[in-house]
């Protein structure tokens, strides 16, 4: 089975969230090919340096311009190992197909691209803990 896989997956995967971990595992185990585009990386990895640093979004910045050593080993020792199991889906929806997304779903613009990029490959299941996602019709959201 192919299955599209939110963020929140990942950084409750990440807090040690049982469900998270069946999840993941069904992709680690061959069961489904699991996919994520840019908009997922990003996620994770902001979520996930707040989270692990303790710090608030306006000081992230400031931080990481201070300890990039550190933060890029948080990230290559923790993050990358997690998504390199996943399917790189490029990104390329433009403004109009975004709009749209949005209109028609009631999104925010990350779940807007999430669609859209399942959409754009005819992925119809989708692995999240947001149930915005469920008012997508064509969209199966697992669990």
């Amino acid at each position: 089975m192919r299955v599209f896989f939110d963020s929140n997956v990942f950084l409750k995967y990440l807090a040690g969230i049982e469900d998270a971990k069946r999840l993941v595992d069904s992709v680690e185990h061959d069961e489904w090919v699991g996919y994520i585009n840019d908009i997922v990386i990003s996620e994770v990895i902001y979520g996930y340096l707040r989270l692990t640093l303790n710090i608030s979004r306006y000081r992230l910045g400031k931080y990481i311009i201070k300890h990039i050593d550190k933060v890029r080993e948080i990230i290559e020792q923790d993050i990358h190992p997690l998504l390199t199991g996943f399917e790189h889906l490029p990104t390329n929806i433009g403004i109009d197909d975004l709009i749209e997304h949005m209109a028609k779903y009631r999104l925010l613009s990350n779940d807007a691209l999430i669609v859209a990029t399942c959409r754009a490959y005819s992925i119809e299941n989708i692995a999240t803990f947001d149930k915005d996602f469920k008012r997508v019709p064509w969209l199966k959201v697992i669990p």
